[in-house]
């Protein structure tokens, strides 16, 4: 009888064992804490923006120089460049000859300017973003090295452009300061890589 009673003990508490309270789910793992992996994400630093920047300027030079045409953002910029030149120097009395811009490449450009009036002091100017260079032809021979005064200081800021992914370009530049018989015509020969811009003026 003891030993029954025993038995139904033992068999009693293993029932009340299965029949008890499930046990919990494993947890599920918590999301990423996107906030955290931003902020450990590299930043682009001033040195890799400054070198795309500088990739896109060139590719940009590259592509004009090649195509023999000018990238119409980098053309816009450099007509408005060109017109803040000839509202600025009128200021100062001086007449223009012509403004124009054109894609350079491997080889120069002779560009032929009309001078109409009765002065006989011409400045030519021209601006680039590469390696810009210019001589003036009177006739058939170099006129002059000597560079106008106003080579830096035709426009009313800074001599730069912004294109749309080079950002902010300082532009190089070169000029001549020539004397001609009235009326004379001059060739301006223009080199350089890309697109640049070309502007004359004439003091009466």
């Amino acid at each position: 009888m003891r030993s029954f009673f025993a038995l139904s003990v033992v068999l009693a508490l293993g029932v009340a064992g299965c029949g008890g309270a499930a046990a919990p789910p494993p947890e599920a793992p918590k999301p990423a804490d996107s906030a955290g992996a931003d902020a450990g994400a590299k930043k682009p630093s001033a040195e890799d923006d400054k070198a795309a920047k500088s990739a896109a300027l060139e590719a940009l030079v590259d592509g004009e120089s090649k195509k023999g045409t000018c990238d119409d953002a980098h053309k816009a910029a450099l007509e408005k460049l060109l017109a803040d030149a000839e509202a600025n120097m009128s200021k100062s009395g001086l007449q223009l000859v012509a403004k124009r811009v054109v894609a350079l490449g491997s080889a120069a450009k002779s560009i032929e300017l009309t001078v109409t009036g009765k002065g006989t002091e011409v400045h030519v100017l021209a601006y680039g973003v590469r390696d810009v260079s210019l001589d003036v032809l009177v006739g058939t021979a170099a006129a002059t090295t000597l560079r106008s005064p106003f080579q830096r200081s035709a426009t009313s800021g800074p001599l730069a452009v912004d294109l749309p992914k080079a950002g902010t370009v300082e532009l190089q530049t070169d000029s001549r300061q020539v004397t001609i018989k009235p009326g004379q015509p001059i060739v301006a020969k223009v080199s350089g890589q890309g697109c640049a811009a070309l502007v004359s003026f004439l003091k009466p």
